[in-house]
């Protein structure tokens, strides 16, 4: 059996690795013959990040891009939001992607968060177009582990993603809230639709892999904090630059380690989690500068100072970021998977949140939002008031987290029985969803 994971396009977002490799793996625990075909922007850098790859029955194909007609419905919609309601174009299929689905027997759409408002429609309309066209060659096609929703602030889209939606062979969410977004829309409701499963995040399961911490680590005595920053968290205010919006979100980011490194004795690992450098430094994905965690840290550091309490991880794999994470004391994390690391490794964490998805990750595990800290006029003072609030609870999140860890990735696993019913079960509403 050939499965086709759609949603991916590289390993620079660790997050996306760790959706892949956990995914991979469990795949390969049900069905182990199976090979995996996984879209790739670079194939050789992917391959060189996670060298095991094939031996876990990855092949890497060339990986769908957003295409220029799609691009510019999209701008067109943005102007003229009515748009949304017509038929949307479908991506463009060259002969290598069409013999990709040609080859499948089974297709995943995973990435996490692409069926949701986060990215632009253009990024909607690719990933639910590569669903539309395997359904149209007999391909079942479940959404795996993700996020859905709110649509709220384009009913038109809302509409749309309904019928695609329906006609999809099974979906797995990995929040309430985005089992909540489908059951408004009557899915999951009765058994004429598709099977609806509420999950976990597939990077419950990740296996952490060592790697030699002593060079990287910070000195001195004290806690350990991990801190991710992400450049997504750096918004401008009303009237502000983006470029002045990231001086600004560089100085409170720098203003708050300072106080935890003179004042508090607090000991401080930066973890970059998307960055298109590879372990040694070097450019080997396609992240765009401003999006780049690791260039962000860095400004961080310039603007502290040379500081022996103060360190920068190398931009290693999913796996070893994790095995970092792990001997943290506490962690803060924008990325959302450097904080599903954390507290799938029992590390209490707090998530700097720019979307629902780590608010709804926090409620289904916690029961509470109070490790969530809005982006939104983020500043030193902010942090360092959700820093001592988890102090404060550390002690009892840990203990929670080591419970409850053996059940969510039991959960993350039950997801593969919703594969194996999308596997024999035809779809609700005929293929017809993209153009209707």
């Amino acid at each position: 059996m050939k499965i086709l994971l759609t949603g991916h396009l590289g390993l620079g977002n660790r997050g996306c690795e760790a959706l892949l490799r956990s995914t991979v793996m469990m795949l390969r625990g049900r069905w182990p013959g199976c090979r995996v075909l996984v879209p790739s922007v670079h194939p050789a850098a992917d391959g060189a990040q996670w060298p095991q790859a094939r031996d876990w029955g990855v092949e890497w194909t060339r990986a769908p891009r957003v295409d220029a007609r799609l691009a510019n419905w999209a701008r067109a919609c943005r102007l003229a939001p009515s748009l949304a309601a017509a038929p949307w174009p479908l991506p463009w299929l060259d002969d290598d992607a069409q013999q990709t689905l040609r080859e499948a027997d089974l297709m995943l759409s995973i990435g996490g968060d692409n069926y949701t408002l986060d990215y632009d429609l253009a990024s909607l309309a690719l990933f639910t177009g590569w669903a539309h066209h395997a359904r149209r060659r007999g391909v079942p096609v479940v959404l795996w582990g993700a996020s859905v929703g709110p649509f709220d602030a384009w009913p038109s889209v809302g509409r749309r993603m309904r019928r695609h939606l329906s006609a999809l062979n099974g979906i797995t969410v990995r929040e309430t809230a985005s089992l909540e977004v489908l059951q408004a829309q009557g899915l999951g409701l009765h058994e004429a639709g598709p099977r609806v499963q509420l999950v976990s995040d597939p990077a419950f399961t990740l296996p952490a892999e060592a790697v030699r911490l002593d060079p990287h680590w910070p000195q001195g005595a004290g806690p350990v904090l991990g801190l991710n920053l992400s450049p997504l968290a750096a918004r401008p205010q009303p009237g502000e630059a983006p470029a002045q919006a990231r001086r600004r979100f560089v100085q409170e980011a720098a203003t708050f380690i300072e106080r935890l490194l003179r004042r508090e004795m607090v000991r401080v690992l930066l973890v970059p989690h998307v960055s298109a450098l590879d372990a040694r430094g070097q450019v080997a994905q396609a992240i765009a500068p401003a999006q780049d965690d690791a260039l962000l840290l860095d400004e961080v550091m310039q603007a502290v100072g040379p500081r022996p309490p103060l360190r920068r991880l190398p931009t290693w794999n999913a796996a070893q970021l994790k095995h970092a994470i792990a001997q943290c004391d506490a962690f803060i994390g924008a990325r959302t998977h450097s904080v599903i690391a954390a507290l799938s490794s029992g590390v209490p964490a707090v998530a700097l949140a720019y979307s629902l998805k780590a608010r709804g990750i926090h409620r289904d595990l916690l029961g509470h939002e109070d490790g969530v800290l809005d982006v939104r006029d983020l500043n030193a003072e902010r942090l360092h008031q959700a820093w001592q609030a988890l102090c404060d609870r550390a002690a009892a999140e840990r203990r929670h987290l080591h419970r409850r860890r053996p059940e969510w990735q039991a959960r993350a696993l039950a997801g593969l029985d919703t594969v194996e019913a999308g596997l024999g079960r035809p779809a609700s509403i005929p293929c017809r969803e993209q153009a209707a």
